[in-house]
């Protein structure tokens, strides 16, 4: 059972504008309360009892929410700034250890299913999509039929596309330490990579990672204010 998870929340958010001057973006409220304490207390409530919340900007945030909720230790990455999700994942391997895993971001809207249905689902190593919308800017995923992450792309007419990324995965012990044993060996020459593209990296060329695929989701990645506003409207949650 999963009784971890890793929250990536070290980014500046410098598409919010003056409204991540003095807040991270994780704490912008979406229907009066910050995302990524929803989120967190999500994660509670599936039953998570360790969060890991890979912080930078503004950390002082983060840290403070650890008095709330005991489960929350925060690992602070001083290259934030220069470095990007991928590194932040690195920069937690110590007090990941030796766990299994969720890893989300700390910018989503998501309904409690997206959590659940992972957790129980048959995979060990799994990236959560949804079908394809035309609502927002996104990653697309695409799978073979053995539901194996192949390919994914900003833009969907490079790829034969199976879905959306989320943002929400879920990482076995061996699939990660893996990952970071990869990553180790370019941190110095990729220090601005996404992690989901290491995701598919070692996926095609060392362990095969599933893609599970839900239907009817409500879900949402907020980063600017025009994606607040719509989530606000259209998601239920």
């Amino acid at each position: 059972m999963i009784r971890t998870a890793v929250i990536m929340a070290a980014g500046m958010g410098t598409r919010f504008g003056q409204y991540t001057e003095k807040i991270p973006k994780g704490f912008i409220p979406f229907k009066d309360k910050p995302m990524v304490v929803r989120s967190i207390e999500t994660l509670i409530d599936c039953g998570i009892e360790k969060i890991i919340i890979g912080t930078g900007y503004k950390k002082e945030s983060y840290e403070a929410l650890q008095e709330k909720y005991p489960q929350i230790q925060c690992v602070f990455s001083p290259r934030y700034a220069e470095t990007n999700s991928m590194y932040t994942l690195y920069n937690c391997r110590e007090a990941i250890g030796n766990d299994s895993f969720l890893l989300l971001e700390s910018d989503l809207v998501f309904e409690r299913r997206a959590i659940r249905e992972l957790i129980d689902c048959a995979y060990d190593t799994a990236m959560l999509i949804t079908p394809v919308t035309k609502f927002q800017d996104q990653y697309y995923v695409q799978m073979n039929d053995k539901c194996e992450l192949v390919n994914c792309s900003t833009n969907k007419d490079d790829i034969a596309p199976s879905g959306e990324l989320v943002g929400i995965h879920k990482l076995d012990t061996c699939f990660y330490k893996t990952l970071i044993n990869d990553y180790s060996k370019i941190v110095a020459h990729k220090p601005k990579l996404g992690y989901e593209f290491e995701l598919l990296d070692v996926s095609r060329r060392i362990m095969p990672m599933n893609v599970l695929k839900l239907e009817g989701l409500q879900w949402y990645e907020i980063d600017d204010v025009d994606d607040l506003a719509f989530a606000e409207q259209h998601i239920k949650i």
